[in-house]
Parts: C-alpha cells; structure tokens; sequence
C-alpha cells in the first residue's frame, strides 16, 4: 500500500484502483465495441448515400414553384453532414471510453440510433419542402 493510492491484486497483477489502468482490461467489451464501430461506419456509409438520393426527391419541383428551396437546403445538408459528424463522434467517444476502460460498447450503439435519427430528421425536413412527395 502506498500513500496515493490503494492496490489490489487481480490474478496476479497489481492495478491501481483511482486510475484507469487500475481496472482490469474487459475483452469482451473491448471486441465487441470494435465489431459496433464496424457495424457503424457501414450504417453511416448506408445512409449516406441514401442521404445524398434525398436530392432526387427534389425533381417534383422543376415543374412548379411550390417547393422551398431553403428547407430542401437543409435538410440536405442535416442528412449529409450529420450523419460523418455523428460516426466520428460515437468512434472518437468510444476509443476514449475504451482507453478510460468503461463500458465503451454504449458508444457505437448509441452513435448507430443517432445516424437514423439524423437520417430521418433530414428527410421529413426534405419532404416537407416538396409537396407531394
């Protein structure tokens, strides 16, 4: 025992408890945290590209001009650019909870609902600016 901190002996290996290496490294947690990242970059590719079709969702306005270009503008740009920022986040956030050894698998699962999430808001934003679609 020393003064900064208190030890304890985990199969033979002595961790600090106030540090993150003081935790015993999960391997399950680690492998399927990996395997979840994977998983969310190909949902973000997915919709990414079916972000990028909501352009042709677009093609009812050339005949009138009932459509709002602004709210077509923004939903677009929902879609395309939230979904990238949102995959980097859920990875970025779960390589530090990985590195802090907490229950990092959270991560990818929640970045993977909130791509959906962006998805569809960017989509019900598009449709709502073209009648009829």
């Amino acid at each position: 025992m020393t003064d900064e901190f208190n030890e304890q002996d985990f199969g033979g290996q002595v961790f600090a408890e106030n540090t993150p290496e003081g935790r015993p490294p999960r391997t399950w947690d680690f492998f399927l945290t990996i395997f979840l990242i994977f998983v969310l970059l190909v949902l973000a590719v997915i919709f990414e590209f079916l972000a990028v079709g909501l352009t042709v969702s677009t093609i009812a306005c050339a005949d009138s001009s009932a459509c709002n270009y602004d709210f077509i503008s923004v939903g677009s740009l929902v879609a395309i650019v939230g979904i990238p920022l949102v995959t980097l986040a859920g990875i970025v956030l779960s390589i530090v909870w990985i590195a802090r050894r907490k229950l990092s698998f959270l991560m990818p699962l929640i970045g993977a609902v909130v791509v959906v999430g962006v998805f569809l808001l960017g989509s019900v934003i598009v449709h709502l600016a073209v009648p009829g679609a």
